[in-house]
């Protein structure tokens, strides 16, 4: 990071750090997943999602945890195992359930991924491309619930846009 850049907020240094050309796609991913989790510190777990072309499932691209980032292979959500879920999140842009457990639009992840994960709470955003459903930015917590508040829904709607925009631009989830 510059000098330049060290007095910004983590979203607007996301936004100048996304343009350039010269980051490789694992680059962007972690820059995005590292802007998202310091923008939303209640999150221990930050992720990409990526829609398949019919949006019947969704494809995990990138994930931080206090263990690191990595790019997952394999971890996968389909709409058909979690229709709740999908419903709302293409419905509404988002999701905001800090007791994820009981929500009616995340309690069907409670087997096979809330448990396996540990998770308790989670804060989705859907990002676009040419207007389109194109991926989903989540914040969870796992190891207990936290309550996500207005602040931390809007600082992950900021990002989705900045997400949508260089996802355009740079082809971000390909």
């Amino acid at each position: 990071m510059t000098k330049s850049t060290t007095g910004l907020d983590p979203l607007t240094r996301l936004s100048m750090q996304l343009s350039n050309p010269n980051l490789a796609r694992a680059g962007l991913l972690k820059l995005v997943c590292e802007a998202i989790a310091s923008s939303v510190p209640k999150s221990n777990r930050t992720s990409l999602w990526k829609f398949s072309d019919d949006q019947s499932f969704i494809t995990c691209i990138a994930l931080l945890t206090p263990d690191g980032f990595q790019q997952p292979e394999g971890l996968r959500l389909t709409q058909k195992d979690y229709p709740e879920y999908f419903e709302a999140i293409i419905k509404s842009d988002s999701v905001m359930a800090s007791d994820a457990r009981s929500h009616p639009d995340t309690r069907c992840f409670n087997k096979g991924y809330f448990d396996e994960e540990h998770i308790y709470s989670l804060m989705d955003y859907m990002f676009n491309n040419d207007f389109s459903p194109f991926g989903i930015i989540c914040c969870e917590s796992a190891g207990k619930q936290v309550d996500w508040s207005q602040e931390d829904l809007q600082s992950l709607e900021r990002a989705a846009r900045i997400v949508s925009i260089f996802s355009n631009i740079r082809h971000l989830a390909e």
